[in-house]
């Protein structure tokens, strides 16, 4: 713990969360990062390859625990759901009941008092897995998933936000409305993902857009525009050394 401590947000998940870094394909992370600079950090705990089983151990090492000093998730995204809809016989597959299951110990993890992780000031954002772009999925040689499968899982999602009143980002009808809008050889969605599951610019822009969307709605109090930067900004410093020139500049900072 240093002596300066950002809040964060922890976007949690598999590749569609590690990936959300690459600024080559508008990362929805890089980008959530940007608009929270000197704000909140914005932690990227996305595993690749990872589903809802593997990544169940993992989230009570990276939250903090209840009694733990320094800083905080203030927001926990949750996006998983596109490795556990691998078909049964694939090493990556999770039943749907068990997926439902470890998605649930997820949120009750950070929302149940007796849990050694829980956060009252945390707030969760649940987030669909994206449609699956069946015919640009198997056009790059992938199978394994369907669109059926995928939509299991993002409308378990779904049911776990309503059940527990927390808001869900839906990808997966987003992606699916949007590229039926736009069409073409491989039903549009491409221009949301480069390989029927990963998403492209396009689709890390539409995500973006979503999840900042649902942070200013459901909880206004986190939205970048509303929020202080945790250090003055340089104009408040500079208005302060002018109305006193024998300011005591580290006291001031340290407010």
């Amino acid at each position: 713990m240093s002596n300066l401590d950002y809040n964060t947000i922890v976007c949690f998940g598999d590749s569609l969360t590690q990936h959300g870094w690459d600024i080559s394909k508008h990362g929805w992370v890089s980008q959530l990062s940007q608009v929270y600079l000197r704000k909140l950090d914005v932690d990227n705990r996305g595993f690749s390859g990872y589903n809802s089983r593997w990544t169940l151990p993992l989230l009570p090492r990276i939250l903090p625990t209840t009694v733990s000093e320094g800083a905080r998730p203030r927001i926990l995204t949750i996006l998983l759901g596109s490795n556990d809809a691998m078909l049964p016989g694939c090493v990556h597959h999770v039943p749907i009941d068990e997926y439902k299951s470890n998605i649930e110990s997820m949120v009750t993890m950070v929302t149940d008092p007796q849990s050694a992780n829980y956060s009252p000031d945390t707030k969760i954002l649940l987030i669909t897995p994206p449609a699956l772009g069946e015919k640009l999925y198997k056009s790059v040689g992938f199978d394994g998933r369907t669109p059926e499968s995928v939509k299991a899982c993002a409308d378990v999602m779904r049911d776990i936000a309503e059940r527990h009143s927390l808001p869900c980002v839906d990808l997966w009808t987003a992606v699916e409305t949007q590229a039926k809008e736009v069409g073409g050889e491989l039903d549009g969605y491409d221009k949301f993902s480069y390989d029927g599951v990963h998403l492209s610019a396009g689709g890390n822009d539409l995500l973006f857009k979503l999840v900042l969307q649902a942070i200013k709605q459901h909880y206004p109090e986190l939205d970048p525009s509303n929020m202080p930067y945790v250090i003055p900004h340089h104009s408040d410093l500079i208005a302060a050394i002018t109305d006193n020139k024998d300011l005591d500049i580290a006291q001031f900072l340290s407010k």
